[in-house]
């Protein structure tokens, strides 16, 4: 039988190691898998809070949760798993509320709702030039899709080569052969000959 590893500080190492179970919790016996060492700890599970969470997408939003882990740092960026009625969505933080602020980080205990956007499905938008002309395009993808600089692609129907993308960063990228996933994309541009 293979016993659960967890990773603690070992005295006799001086670092933090894998130790084996050797005893469940909550009073746990443990063995350093480096030197050999056993003790005892006190193991209590962590707690799972369940905060609110609200999803947009383009211009819909929903209301749902998110469950974190007691004492997890939670960051703007940070990538997480919401829950909207009996659908599971994969989601980035905008925005972290607490006592009706806004906030860049905070441990998930003090978290009042989480602002999120859904990124397994992004909707991408596009400026294609031809010639003075300027045409919008806009299309439903998944959010892990790679636009290439220098390279044909297609948005709504309508096939281009990118020349630039502007990130949800602010940065833009304009180096032939960079590449961008469409949940980090604000908007592409391109030009058709």
């Amino acid at each position: 039988m293979d016993n659960d590893i967890i990773l603690l500080d070992c005295p006799v190492c001086g670092e933090e190691t894998d130790f084996e179970i050797l005893k469940d919790p909550p009073e746990a016996v443990v063995k350093c898998t480096v030197c050999g060492h056993v003790m005892r700890v006190t193991l209590k599970e962590p707690r799972v809070l369940t905060v609110k969470a609200v999803v947009s997408y383009g211009n819909d939003s929903h209301t749902g949760s998110i469950d974190l882990v007691e004492g997890d740092m939670i960051s703007v960026g940070d990538y997480l798993v919401a829950e909207v009625g009996e659908d599971s969505f994969s989601v980035e933080v905008t925005s972290i509320e607490e006592n009706n602020a806004r906030r860049q980080k905070l441990p998930a205990e003090k978290i009042d709702a989480l602002w999120t956007r859904l990124v397994d499905q992004v909707i991408i938008r596009a400026s294609l030039n031809k010639g003075a002309v300027t045409i919008p395009l806009y299309e439903n993808v998944d959010g892990n899709k790679v636009y290439t600089i220098d390279h044909i692609t297609s948005v709504a129907g309508k096939q281009f080569r990118i020349t630039r993308i502007k990130l949800r960063k602010g940065n833009v990228i304009t180096r032939k052969d960079k590449t961008a996933e469409a949940h980090e994309i604000k908007r592409i541009y391109g030009e058709r000959s």
